[in-house]
Formats: structure tokens, sequence, C-alpha cells
């Protein structure tokens, strides 16, 4: 198999519809895959060559699914950068993966202007726009190499420096029918790429464009603002994560009435808040487990969503088309059901490996299969559950304590409002369980009480921090590192 090309097949029969609408524009798919043509016959015009990288720092526009395509076609790594980084974070990510090319999106032109080593930079609209009309619409340009990268994607950096995982073109096209496949999309779908396209949400976004349906771009996530252009676009299809999903279900404006399915992930989301969301928006939901090296492992489908089951709500669901996931041990040998162990998965998605990191790779990638550093267990039905993060175990007392089960015993409480538990450190007991709430919230003895009618005593918090908001990364996943330095 070379690749599935972003653009060819649906402009050849639907080359009139609509392909993406954002900053006030809206493309045909014929006008973005000329567009597409010319932008990758001057990438190769201006000295790059199959293997490059090509960095783009940029919110949700119209020119994301361009460079992504043109990239796809010639043979070029797309390295999207989250524009939530600081300049030093930024730079640690370029200095790393030693791009030929910057792109900035409207409003970087100061942050570009920051950054060193790159040989060139341009910014959408004045000189991108100079730079494609100054090509020729040469369509020539393929390495034919399905083990080229056609992306690098850092990870979120949720314990440290990130690494670059590389997606090729193989598994690139492979999570791409992935998410066809499991969200039933068609031409007659529109999707709202609410979540930042240098995420792995990205590869929803582009399910539906080799679908024939539109994209609608939304650069920033105001809840009002979104409620609105749900209703106006007759949206069909998103992804969120869950404080996203609460903070569209307060705000106000109109509901939206051609919405079908919601995709969320990111972070655990309570049986309750699911209740809700599926009384607000009447619609089906669908939950993806998985990771920048995977992309979605596991789907909680629409199906799957009875509130009258908890169990399978709190679940991750089962395989995604074509993965494989299983549960081990130390030794990587399958465990039983209800045993916790290492959740690992092998599929045509998986990465290649991290840019640049052989022993990440070697030791992520043993044995044939992705090891997530997630654990977790299938329940009798087969259904997976992830208990946590396995650097995010707590070790107090000789007891291992998962932050997640007593985050979501906290979360239970109708008047807590957001909480991470982690460990710290403690000289009787290496480390106690600490947990920290967003404010408001109840009282300490208050929060005991709740916890020890639901947890076993050593997994009760022993410290309760407050704090105004929780540090998170662009995808939702709470950031417990800096949480940890914080209170050290």
């Amino acid at each position: 198999m070379r690749y599935l090309d972003l653009l060819a097949g649906v402009t050849a029969h639907r080359p009139d519809a609509v392909a993406v609408i954002g900053s006030g524009r809206r493309l045909t798919f014929a006008e973005v895959d000329e567009r597409t043509t010319r932008l990758g016959a001057a990438l190769r015009a201006s000295g790059l060559r199959p293997g490059d990288r090509v960095a783009l720092l940029s919110a949700n526009e119209p020119e994301y699914l361009e460079v992504q395509a043109a990239c796809l076609r010639s043979g070029f790594a797309l390295v999207p950068l989250n524009t939530r980084l600081s300049e030093r974070e930024l730079q640690f990510i370029l200095d790393d993966c030693a791009p030929r090319l910057l792109i900035g999106g409207r409003g970087q032109a100061d942050r570009l202007g920051a950054l060193a080593g790159i040989p060139r930079t341009l910014l959408f609209g004045g000189d991108y726009e100079q730079f494609l009309a100054g090509a020729a619409a040469d369509p020539d340009g393929d390495p034919d190499d399905p083990a080229l990268a056609a992306l690098i994607l850092y990870t979120s950096g949720t314990t440290g420096r990130p690494k670059g995982a590389m997606i090729d073109r193989q598994a690139f096209t492979a999570r791409v029918l992935v998410n066809c496949a499991e969200l039933h999309v068609g031409p007659a779908d529109r999707h709202l790429a609410a979540l930042p396209m240098f995420h792995i949400a990205a590869f929803l976004a582009y399910a539906h464009t080799v679908a024939g349906a539109a994209v609608v771009m939304l650069p920033e996530f105001l809840p009002a603002h979104c409620r609105r252009v749900l209703s106006d676009e007759q949206v069909t299809t998103t992804v969120l994560v869950p404080t996203m999903i609460s903070m569209l279900m307060a705000a106000d404006g109109p509901k939206p009435s051609a919405l079908r399915l919601i995709v969320y992930g990111g972070s655990p989301m309570s049986a309750g808040a699911l209740a809700d969301a599926l009384d607000h928006f009447g619609c089906g939901m669908l939950q993806q487990y998985g990771m920048t090296e995977s992309g979605a492992q596991t789907i909680l489908r629409p199906d799957d969503h009875d509130p009258h089951d908890p169990e399978r709500l709190g679940s991750a669901g089962t395989e995604a088309v074509s993965f494989e996931v299983r549960v081990v041990d130390g030794q990587d040998r399958p465990v039983g059901p209800g045993e916790l162990g290492e959740i690992v998965c092998r599929a045509p998605s998986v990465m290649s490996g991290y840019w640049n990191r052989p022993n990440a790779t070697a030791e992520t990638l043993r044995g044939g299969w992705m090891h997530t550093g997630d654990i977790g267990f299938r329940d009798k039905r087969g259904y997976l559950h992830i208990t946590d993060r396995r650097d995010d175990l707590i070790v107090s007392g000789g007891e291992n304590v998962y932050p997640r089960e007593v985050e979501q015993a906290l979360l239970e409480h109708p008047q807590v409002t957001d909480v991470a538990v982690l460990g710290t450190s403690d000289p009787t007991w290496g480390q106690v369980v600490t947990a920290v709430l967003v404010e408001p919230s109840p009282t300490d003895s208050e929060l005991d009480a709740w916890a020890r009618e639901r947890l076993a005593g050593y997994k009760v918090p022993r410290r309760w921090v407050r704090v105004d908001g929780l540090p998170r990364n662009a995808t939702g996943k709470v950031l417990r590192y800096e949480l940890r330095e914080r209170l050290a």
C-alpha cells in the first residue's frame, strides 16, 4: 500500500463541494487540491527533499489541510507545533527536529521572529500566498516510499521533555481509515475541528476530508461562540475533551440541531457527566482512548453509552478497527480479567519510532508491541478500564494507589468541579495521597467522609489543596509534574 492521498479521490467526484471553512473563507475540494499541488511544487522548488521536515505553528486555519496534504504527497514530514508552548519549549522541538521551513499562522509573526535556527519562514497570508503563486502546478513529486514520515507529532510532555513520534505514510493512512470506519463518516457530514490540529484529533478532520465532508476550523474554543458555529454551520460531528463538553452545556446559545456524534477523550468523564451530556445534546457519544504514538486504540461506541450500565460507561471500550490490545504483567505476559497490568497494543496505526530517540523507541516498541505506560484491566465482558499512568502510581505505606480511581470517587461529589490526585513526599509513609481541588470546593472533613464511603482507607487523601485552576495541556490532560513542582 502506498498511502491515502487526502484529496485526490474526493476531488475527482466532488470538486465543487465545500472542503474547508474558516478565517472567513469557504474552499471547495478542487480549490484545496489545486493549492495543495502548487504548495508541493513550491516546497520542492525551494530545495526540500523527501524526509525533510516542515514545521507549522498555527491555530486551526484552512491552510492546515493543504499543508499536511502537500507534505504527504511530496514525502515531507509535517511537524505541527503546539501554539500554547513557550518560546523555550518551541525552540527545544525545533532544535530537535531541525525543520527546513517554519510556517506560521495569522498572528504568529512575533513568535516566529523570536525562534532561531530556521532556514526559512513563511506566514499565512501575504508571503505564503506569494510562495504559492510563484510555483507551477506540478503534481509530479511523490517519492513513492510508504515508510517516509508523513507527520512527527511531539508528545504532550506530561511527564517531562516531549518526544517526536514519527507517523509514516502507511500509519497515517491507517489512522484516517480507522476514524472513517468507527465514526461512519460520509459526505453528508460536517465536522467541527474544535480541538487543536496539532493533536491527534486532526485525524478526525482528515477522515472527513477523505469521505468528502466539509471541515469547519475553529481557531479558539469560546463556548458560546462554539454553540453558534455548531448551529449555524449545521455541524454533525465534533471532538471535545470533557471540560469543553461541560463548558458547552453551560454556555448560552442555540441547541445544535444537526449534531449526531460527539467524540471525546483525553481525560476521565464521570457517569453522571456523560448522562447529562447525552440528555443535553440528544446525540451519540463516542469515547476514544489512545495516544500520540498509536492513535485511538479502543472505542466506547455510542451503543455502549447506557446510563444504566455504569461499569461499561466507566470503561475505555473495546478494540478499535485493526487494533490488538493486551494487558500484560512485568514480563509482558497477558493477565486475566480483573488483573492489573500495563496496556500494550499493535496495529498499522502505531508510530515507527521516536525521532532521534533509538533507546526510547526500542523500549516502547519492544517485542513488536507498543507499551503505553498506562495501567488497566479487562472486565469480564472484555471492556478495557484505564486505572492510571504507570509513572503516576502512588506508593503509600507499601500500598499501591491509582490516582484516577480516587479522582473518579471525588468527582462523584456534586460540588467537586475539578480535581487532580498525586503522591507527595512524606517521611513516614514515603508518599501520601494528595488531592488538588479547584475552588470552590467542599471542606476537608466533608470530602474525607465522602471518600471513606467509597474508597479503602489507604486511598483516602491525607492532604487537601485548593487552587484556582489545574494546569492542563491542549488536549485536557493534567500536567501532574507541574503540580508536583508547585507543591514541592
